[in-house]
């Protein structure tokens, strides 16, 4: 039991490291969003939104980047520049993805990791 929890922490420091975001948590995602610092983009798809998303949050759904490259640059275009982008979705792994691609196009983006997160932090969910 001892080695498989030894091999679980070097996996996780290992994902860590290799993540190319800097992480957030939701209480100061939400206050980069009230001071107007910043934009908060949910990344999951329809189907999972009928949980709620987090309040003021964009859908800009993963697939959206990957099966409709004409429509999401128009979106990720309305984005303001000046302003922090704060990514989530289930957990993290695809928050990551959407990050890196912001990031290429000169956004500073911040990963904020899963919609649970958010919604055990007490903060106001809006339902879609």
């Amino acid at each position: 039991m001892k080695k498989i929890l030894t091999l679980l922490l070097g996996l996780t420091m290992t994902m860590a490291l290799a993540s190319g975001l800097e992480k957030i948590n939701p209480l100061a995602a939400q206050t980069m969003q009230k001071e107007k610092k910043a934009i908060i983009v949910d990344v999951r798809e329809p189907s999972e939104l009928k949980e709620g998303m987090a309040k003021e949050a964009i859908s800009v759904p993963l697939s959206t980047m990957k099966d409709k490259k004409e429509e999401w640059e128009k979106i990720v275009a309305t984005f303001p520049k000046d302003k922090t982008v704060i990514v989530y979705c289930g957990i993290g792994v695809r928050a990551e993805k959407v990050g890196l691609e912001l990031a290429k196009k000169g956004y500073k983006v911040l990963n904020m990791g899963g919609f649970e997160s958010w919604e055990k932090a007490g903060l106001p969910v809006e339902k879609k």
